[in-house]
C-alpha cells in the first residue's frame, strides 16, 4: 500500500492544486466574463464530447489495464502494446464516426427546441472527442507503467490555466467567443501532445510498430474484452454526463450553466476517490493476475475507509461554506439556484467513495459481464428518470436522477461482490466516521457569523478541520491517516 498512499498523495494535491484553478474558472472568471448561456454552451460541447469518447474508444482503457500485466514483458513488448492500442484507438473512433454521421440529424434534432446553439458545433465535439479518446489511453497506459503525477499534473492544473487564459483574452477583447470555444479545444490537444512527448521523453512510446512480438493469442480476447467493456464504460459515462445534456435540451443553456456549476462544486468531493482509483486500478489487476484475493480485499477494505474520510471531510466543508461561496461569486444570485443540487449531487459522490474500488474489482475480474449488464441497466433508468423528474423538479430533478443512481449501481455491486467473492470494504470504523461527521457537521450550525466572508470561510474551515481531523486521529480510524500525519508531524518538528 506504500505506492498506493505516497503517489495518490502527489496526484491528490496536484487535483487540488487544480481544483482551486478549476473553482476560479467556474465560480469567479466564467460567472464574471461569460452569460449563463455562454457558459451553458461551453459546458454542454465539452460534455457532449467527454459522453462520446467512451463509445470512440471502444472499452480499450479499460483492456489495457487488463491486458498489460499478460502482454507486456519488457520495453519492447510495452512499446508494441501502447503503439497497438493507439492504433486501435483511431479505428474505434473511425467506426464511431461513421455511425454519427447516420444518426446525426435524429440527434441533434433533440436540441432544436432549447439549445440549438450546440448544433453549429457539431464538427469541434468531434475534434474534442478524438482528441479525448487519444488522451484516454495514453493515460490508461501511463496508469500501468505507474507514472501518473505528470499525466495528472497536465490534466488537472495545465488545461485549466490554459482556459483561465483564454476566458481572461476573450474579456479584453484579444479573441471571439467563438475563437473561446475553438481554443479550449486547442488547449486539450496541446495537452494531448505533451503527454505524449513526456512518455516518448520517458522511454514509454515508441513509434516503431512491432506488434509481432505481442502474444497474438490474447488478441481474440482482448478485442472481446473491449467491446464487452465499451458497453460498460458507454454506459458508465451516460450516467455521468447525460443529465448535463438532457438539461441543455430540457431546460436550456441557462439552466445546464447553473446545473454544471453545482455539479462541478459537489464534483470536488471525488477527487481522491480519482487520484486513489488511478494507482488501485494496476495493483489490483496484478493482484487478480496473481489469484491474491486477500490482496485484493486489503486494497478494496482500506480504499474504502479512507476515501469515505476525506470525502465526509470535504463535503462537510463544502455544505457548509455553500451560501459563502455564492456570495463571492459574480452573479452568485442567479447560480445560487443551484444549491441544492451541490448537496443532492455530493451524497451521491460521497456514496460512491464510500463503497470503495468496487467497479474495478469486477471490471478486473473474471465477473466483468456482469458490471457491463448493471451500467446499461442503470443508464436506462437514468435517461428515463431524468426524462420524468426534469422537467417536474427542474435541475434538482437531474441530481435526485444522478444520485439515485450512484447509490443504487454501488449498492448493487457490493452485494455481488460480496456474493461471489466473500470480502466488503465495511467495518467499526465506517460507523465510527460517519458519527465523526455528524458531529462535526452539528457543532458547526453553532459556529461564525461574521459580515467579512472570506475571513467567515476561512475560521469556519479551521474549525472543522481541526475538529474532524482531531477526532479521525483520536479514534484511529485509518492507521494510514495516522501514520502519515505523525510522518509529517515528525519532519516539521525536526526541522524547526
Amino acid at each position: 500500500m506504500g505506492i498506493v498512499i505516497r503517489q495518490s498523495i502527489y496526484s491528490t494535491i496536484i487535483s487540488y492544486v487544480g481544483v482551486v484553478i478549476g473553482y476560479i474558472n467556474l465560480l469567479y472568471l466564467y460567472p464574471k466574463f461569460l452569460s449563463l448561456e455562454q457558459v451553458g454552451l461551453f459546458r454542454t460541447i465539452q460534455d457532449a464530447a467527454i459522453l462520446f469518447s467512451p463509445f470512440a474508444q471502444f472499452g480499450l482503457t479499460q483492456s489495457i489495464f487488463r491486458f498489460y500485466p499478460q502482454l507486456v514483458k519488457d520495453k519492447k513488448s510495452s512499446h508494441a502494446f501502447i503503439s497497438l492500442m493507439g492504433l486501435m484507438a483511431l479505428m474505434g473512433f473511425a467506426v464511431f464516426f461513421i455511425v454519427f454521421k447516420i444518426f446525426e440529424t435524429p440527434l441533434l434534432s433533440y436540441f432544436e427546441v432549447n439549445a440549438k446553439e450546440i448544433i453549429q458545433y457539431t464538427t469541434l465535439v468531434l475534434w474534442l472527442t478524438l482528441i479525448l479518446v487519444m488522451v484516454a489511453v495514453l493515460e490508461a497506459y501511463s496508469r500501468s507503467v505507474l507514472r501518473t503525477v505528470i499525466p495528472n499534473l497536465l490534466r488537472e492544473v495545465m488545461a485549466r490555466l490554459f482556459l483561465s487564459v483564454l476566458v481572461l483574452l476573450y474579456f479584453l477583447g484579444f479573441i471571439t467567443f467563438n475563437q473561446f470555444i475553438i481554443g479550449s479545444v486547442v488547449s486539450y490537444l496541446l495537452w494531448l501532445l505533451v503527454l505524449l512527448f513526456y512518455l516518448y521523453q520517458q522511454g514509454e512510446v515508441s513509434f516503431k510498430m512491432n506488434f509481432t512480438i505481442l502474444d497474438k493469442t490474447k488478441f481474440p480476447e482482448l478485442i472481446k474484452y473491449s467491446l464487452l467493456s465499451f458497453a460498460g464504460m458507454a454506459g458508465l459515462i451516460l450516467i455521468g454526463k447525460i443529465d448535463s445534456l438532457m438539461v441543455s435540451a430540457l431546460l436550456g443553456l441557462s439552466a445546464n450553466a447553473i446545473y454544471t456549476t453545482a455539479f462541478y462544486m459537489a464534483a470536488v468531493i471525488e477527487i481522491p476517490k480519482r487520484a486513489l482509483s488511478q494507482i488501485t486500478m494496476p495493483l489490483i489487476s496484478r493482484a487478480f493476475e496473481k489469484n491474491d484475493l486477500k490482496e485484493v480485499a486489503e486494497l478494496y477494505r482500506k480504499t474504502s475507509i479512507n476515501q469515505f474520510i476525506i470525502g465526509s471531510f470535504i463535503l462537510i466543508g463544502v455544505w457548509i461554506n455553500l451560501d459563502s461561496l455564492f456570495l463571492l461569486m459574480p452573479n452568485g444570485a442567479k447560480y445560487e439556484a443551484g444549491k441544492w443540487v451541490v448537496v443532492i449531487v455530493g451524497i451521491g459522490k460521497l456514496t460512491d467513495m464510500l463503497f470503495g474500488p468496487s467497479s474495478e474489482i469486477i471490471v478486473l475480474s473474471k465477473y466483468y459481464k456482469f458490471n457491463i449488464i448493471l451500467i446499461l441497466l442503470l443508464a436506462a433508468i437514468v435517461i428515463i428518470s431524468n426524462n420524468l423528474l426534469i422537467p417536474k423538479y427542474g435541475i434538482e430533478g437531474a441530481a435526485l436522477g444522478s444520485a439515485f443512481a450512484l447509490i443504487t449501481f454501488n449498492v448493487a455491486k457490493y452485494i455481488f461482490i460480496y456474493v461471489k467473492y466473500k470480502i466488503q470494504p465495511f467495518e467499526k470504523t465506517t460507523l465510527k466516521v460517519l458519527i465523526i461527521a455528524a458531529i462535526t457537521f452539528g457543532v458547526n450550525q453553532f459556529s461564525f457569523n461574521i459580515d467579512f466572508v472570506v475571513l467567515e470561510i476561512l475560521l469556519r474551515s479551521i474549525f472543522t478541520t481541526m475538529v474532524f481531523g482531531g477526532l479521525i486521529l483520536l479514534s484511529k480510524v485509518s492507521p494510514e491517516a495516522n501514520e502519515l500525519f505523525f510522518k509529517v508531524l515528525k519532519k516539521l518538528l525536526n526541522k524547526s
